[in-house]
């Protein structure tokens, strides 16, 4: 196939990294295999070779015969309550965007962060936190990704940095050396940071919710 003219295959090149997004938001790709498969993106030369990057992930087509069995198992199937939405692991992609987690939400037990380019903001000011140890693990590189807790909540940082900046305002251990509760919740932040700015800083729970006013919480 002829090779597609530069601003129709930067679109096609566009496309084919949200398409990788998805399934890495869907747990059908590692990180590791994101990062690899978004480098075989900007090599690529034409169509051709952008499909055969994904050309593993899409389903098996299933045939008009498959489609009515499956119909008619499922008719008069007792239909359950679909359960309350709850995951243990989530994953938030921010690649030369600004993404922001904000309000209430309901924080995983490990949180994937991976952000390139980008302005990253993940507030857990107002979200229901779980008890125990919160594995948050970042990969910034290149950006400022910002991560804001609310009081008193422990925060252990075992980032590695390359000309980066990594700092954290959260406290390492719980207030005057004191164990821990049994319920409470520690958040551990590991990863890498690769020329890119990270914070942890302490947020207020009667802050605006939805407030996205970065200024008051720089410092």
């Amino acid at each position: 196939m002829a090779d597609l003219p530069i601003p129709a295959l930067s679109r096609a090149r566009e496309q084919k990294i949200s398409e990788l997004s998805t399934h890495f938001a869907n747990d059908d790709l590692t990180l590791e295999d994101l990062e690899k498969r978004i480098e075989q993106v900007y090599k690529a030369a034409n169509v051709t070779e952008l499909e055969a990057i994904t050309a593993d992930l899409h389903p098996a087509p299933v045939s008009p015969d498959q489609q009515g069995r499956a119909d008619r198992g499922s008719f008069g199937a007792s239909q359950s309550p679909a359960p309350l939405y709850q995951r243990a692991r989530e994953r938030v992609l921010a690649i030369m965007s600004s993404t922001r987690r904000v309000g209430r939400w309901a924080v995983p037990q490990e949180l994937d962060v991976l952000a390139v380019m980008s302005d990253t903001k993940i507030d857990m000011t107002n979200a229901l936190l779980p008890p125990g140890v919160i594995d948050v693990n970042v990969r910034a590189v290149m950006c400022a990704f910002k991560l804001i807790v609310p009081p008193n909540v422990q925060v252990v940082n075992e980032m590695h940095s390359f000309m980066a900046d990594v700092r954290s305002k959260a406290d390492g251990f719980s207030p005057s050396g004191l164990p821990a509760r049994a319920n409470a919740s520690i958040i551990r932040l590991t990863g890498l940071a690769l020329m890119a700015e990270v914070k942890v800083i302490v947020g207020h729970r009667d802050d605006a919710i939805f407030d996205d006013d970065d200024e008051d919480d720089d410092d």
